[in-house]
């Protein structure tokens, strides 16, 4: 019994960690952009193979904000005042995130390009 109340309190903050990350500005956007891509994918009737590549894709774009905003979270409460190299980590995960973002992009348009073309 103590295991499965371990497992539901970690669930229990993986929800929390969930809602802590939605409440981030750039977070909310890619929320909007996952809904918008799969009602695009649902009226195009993508095929199977498509929707792998698609929620694969919006999945990679969705851990690097995480991985962004944990370690943004992270380094604020280690060192709260402006150190450069917290500035330099802070800039290369977001980086990363924009990247993955434009990378999103270049697939969305590669898997929606037939079927809008069709």
């Amino acid at each position: 019994m103590e295991w499965l109340v371990s497992r539901l309190q970690s669930f229990a903050h993986a929800i929390t960690g969930v809602r802590t990350l939605l409440e981030e500005h750039h977070a909310r956007l890619h929320l909007l952009a996952t809904v918008l891509v799969s009602a695009l994918a649902f009226a195009l009737q993508i095929s199977a193979d498509d929707w792998k590549a698609l929620l694969l894709t919006v999945a990679l774009v969705w851990l690097a904000e995480g991985l962004n905003t944990a370690l943004e979270h992270l380094c604020d409460a280690l060192h709260p005042e402006h150190h450069p190299l917290i500035g330099k980590a802070k800039d290369v995960a977001a980086g990363s995130v924009l990247l993955m973002a434009a990378v999103a992009v270049i697939m969305a348009g590669l898997i929606f390009a037939p079927y809008l073309a069709a």
